[in-house]
């Protein structure tokens, strides 16, 4: 009933953009007639070049059978259906024969995509009418069989295929076309990953960047570190994702043409580490960017060490190429402050000049970040950041990071890494300038937590600290690559 539900909002919502023959995203090539055909659950399917791969087996099966289900359950009738093509055949569409070309499975950032799919409106005599969809990779097949899925309505009790013969040779705009979910502030159970996951097949999303964990709680089942998820879950037994969980979260995606890219936000955002873990941390008892407050002691042997066996181990869960390491909101004061960082300053010939400031173990951890801080404390961040990225390029990952990294602290870090850009459009321009590659998701146009009140301040008119809420009509409005050269837009992958 939920699947059903959200598909139907889906395609109401599809039924705004164009008349009622809608297609989301829009093909890169679309030709289309004037004639309705009709079109059944049982519509058959067959396949050419059966590759030995089981995945490329069990994924088009899947996705074959979803498209028969989805016919069968089809109730979708476009209030202005009036809009149909008058001309109405008889022909039934009756057969779907998938070309697949390559039997290569990898799902990777430059995995292809692309389909081409032909419905005729006439076939030769006695030959039923038979639809084409070719493809290089299976995950091309995936996108066509769900562009089919769209173009079938429910009319008069019929299911029909209004603007035949349609010709659709479609790929990406973008490479990296994704959704963040934090389970970390909120925990979503597993089955409505799988709903969401299911959702973003839909409009061909194809990255789940999760963002597993965070300072509210650590829902993780570490085998090596049981105690994070024992003292940093909202519910240890309830509240988690297992190994098993996120083998189930990433198959299913993959089914679905969709990578998984895990973040583990690092330094900052570790507080849920504290209470297993405080000999690590920094800035556990205050307020910092976001309460509650807590960053690694870049200082300690230990957090290295610890570092090294959670990402061994969780790099080993995830088997995408990319593996999303942090980066944001580093506070500089709570590392400033801290006396475990004022005693390896001093012993390293780096004194901070924070005379006037009493040492506190309860550390106060704040907006305040002036020059000298900066200056003192960058260093802090590049021998971090070189080591924590050195450790995931060791299991054979790519590092993604975010903005505040090159912009804030002005790292050099890899060009091969993924720069994630989240707040100030500038910062896509000056990411891109330094020659990274940029996926763009800013808080002022994209985040859907907006204008739903704040945790933080007084917002009276229900706005937050990302402003109002974001519409629809107000995403559309944003373009990543805005303002950059044909050679910049390039880098801007998503």
């Amino acid at each position: 009933e939920i699947i059903d539900r959200w598909r139907l909002e889906f395609l109401s919502i599809i039924n705004i953009f164009i008349k009622v023959d809608a297609l989301w995203p829009i093909p890169k090539k679309w030709s289309r007639g004037v004639t309705t055909l009709r079109i059944y659950p049982s519509l058959k399917i067959t396949v050419s070049n059966h590759f030995s791969d089981p995945f490329i087996q069990q994924a088009i099966h899947a996705a074959t059978q979803r498209l028969q289900d989805f016919l069968t359950d089809e109730k979708f009738s476009p209030p202005n259906k009036n809009n149909f093509p008058e001309e109405v055949s008889y022909r039934v569409l009756e057969a779907l024969h998938i070309e697949l070309q390559s039997g290569d499975a990898e799902l990777s950032l430059d995995t292809d995509e692309s389909y081409d799919l032909w419905i005729p409106t006439a076939a030769p005599l006695l030959l039923s009418l038979k639809a084409q969809l070719r493809a290089k990779t299976v995950y091309g097949v995936l996108h066509g069989l769900t562009t089919l899925s769209q173009l079938v309505y429910e009319n008069d009790e019929m299911l029909v295929l209004p603007f035949a013969p349609h010709r659709i040779i479609d790929s990406p705009e973008y490479r990296h076309r994704g959704l963040l979910l934090d389970t970390s502030r909120n925990y979503y159970p597993v089955e409505d990953i799988l709903r969401t996951l299911d959702v973003m097949s839909w409009t061909k999303l194809n990255v789940f960047h999760w963002h597993i964990v965070d300072q509210h709680s650590w829902p993780v089942v570490s085998e090596v570190f049981p105690e994070l998820s024992e003292k940093g879950a909202y519910d240890p037994k309830k509240m988690i994702y297992t190994r098993q969980d996120i083998d189930t979260i990433v198959h299913f995606a993959r089914q679905r043409g969709i990578r998984v890219i895990p973040e583990f936000d690092m330094p900052g955002h570790t507080a849920s580490i504290a209470p297993s873990h405080p000999e690590l941390q920094i800035g556990t008892m205050q307020h910092a960017y976001e309460p509650p407050s807590g960053q690694f002691d870049p200082t300690a042997d230990e957090t290295y060490v610890f570092i090294d066996k959670l990402i061994a181990e969780m790099a080993s869960w995830f088997p995408d190429k990319y593996f999303h390491g942090g980066g944001d909101e580093v506070n500089l004061r709570c590392w400033y402050e801290a006396p475990r960082v004022q005693e390896y300053m001093a012993l390293t010939n780096n004194t901070t000049t924070n005379t006037d400031n009493p040492l506190d173990t309860n550390i106060q951890c704040n907006y305040n970040d002036p020059d000298i801080i900066s200056t003192t404390m960058e260093p802090l961040v590049h021998k971090f950041v070189t080591k924590q990225h050195e450790i995931i390029r060791n299991q054979g990952k790519i590092p993604m990071a975010w903005q505040e990294l090159i912009v804030n602290q002005r790292l050099n870090l890899g060009k091969d890494i993924i720069v994630q850009v989240w707040n100030g459009d500038e910062n896509v321009k000056r990411v891109v300038h330094a020659g990274y590659k940029v996926v763009s998701g800013p808080a002022g146009f994209w985040y859907l937590d907006c204008g739903h009140g704040n945790w933080l301040g007084n917002y009276v008119e229900g706005n937050s600290w990302c402003g109002h809420f974001k519409t629809w009509q107000w995403m559309y409005t944003y373009n990543p690559r805005n303002g950059l050269n044909k050679k910049e837009a390039e880098l801007v992958i998503g």
